[in-house]
């Protein structure tokens, strides 16, 4: 992987957040200490204004996204669109697909 992971994650960030349904885009961290498996990925989150995680392995990028929805589209619609909407931003950015997307929803009232 070639590409700025903080870039990347601003970018994807914003894809995110276009898609219908997305209410806001959350990093994985502390708040959200079940989701999150390892201090390390905690460590590796951009700090400068990307809530998507991505990480470059050897494998190619690992994509992490935590989203908080609007109730009236389906849930499983949101992550659909969700995930095609970062593996083609990724895609695009990058030249290659990521090699793993995680796209989780976290139901807040």
């Amino acid at each position: 992987m070639t590409a700025d992971v903080r870039v990347l994650s601003r970018e994807l960030t914003s894809v995110v957040l276009a898609v219908p349904g997305v209410r806001s885009v959350l990093p994985p961290g502390p708040g959200l200490a079940t989701l999150v498996r390892d201090v390390r990925s905690v460590l590796e989150i951009p700090r400068d204004g990307g809530a998507v995680l991505v990480q470059d392995r050897p494998d190619g990028a690992r994509i992490r996204v935590v989203v908080t929805t609007n109730r009236a589209v389906p849930t499983i619609t949101v992550i659909r669109a969700v995930r095609d909407a970062v593996v083609t931003a990724a895609r695009h950015s990058l030249g290659a697909s990521p090699s793993d997307v995680t796209v989780r929803v976290v139901e807040i009232d």
